[in-house]
């Protein structure tokens, strides 16, 4: 089984995601440090010097690198479901999560965090409205969605096990 969380940035999908690859004994990938490895560079420092459109294809070629294998759990990059393409191998080839959060709440989650190239702006709280706003369409193809305000990283993991065992039993 490959299982895929999906998102927009800090609604906890690295922290979820490398949970969930331990109580099931896969092997977890989060496509934005894999990123890091192969460019050898930071991800705010990929958008500066190469720009997104270079970021998003390297994004594309990681994604379907590592869906050649099996027992996995990946944490995807919130912007990756952009891409159509991208989209389609997750909803084909894997167990889709979607984890949620209100603006607000995701705000308060990176609002000292200087790794956000995409919030370097000067009302980040109305940015990340206008993200979740733009990407909504994207996001609302995956049908398993997971809202984890005010929820610990442990029970986000039980609420998709369980969610696994209902999937199982269709």
């Amino acid at each position: 089984m490959r299982i895929s969380l999906v998102g927009f940035m800090a609604t906890g999908k690295s922290k979820v995601g490398s949970l969930l690859a331990v109580e099931l004994g896969y092997q977890f990938f989060d496509t934005d440090e894999l990123i890091e490895r192969k460019t050898g560079l930071s991800i705010p420092e990929i958008f500066q010097r190469k720009g997104e459109e270079y970021f998003r294809r390297v994004e594309t070629e990681s994604l379907a690198g590592i869906l050649k294998g099996d027992r996995i759990v990946i944490s995807t990059g919130g912007g990756l479901v952009i891409s159509g393409f991208n989209r389609e191998l997750l909803l084909s080839r894997t167990v889709s999560f979607l984890l949620t959060a209100p603006a607000e709440e995701i705000y308060q989650r990176v609002r000292v965090d200087n790794n956000r190239p995409l919030l370097r702006v000067s009302d980040p709280l109305a940015e990340i409205r206008n993200l979740l706003s733009r990407r909504a369409e994207y996001y609302n193809v995956f049908t398993n969605k997971i809202d984890t305000m005010g929820k610990s990283p442990a029970e986000i993991v039980e609420e998709i096990l369980d969610l696994i065992g209902e999937i199982n039993d269709e």
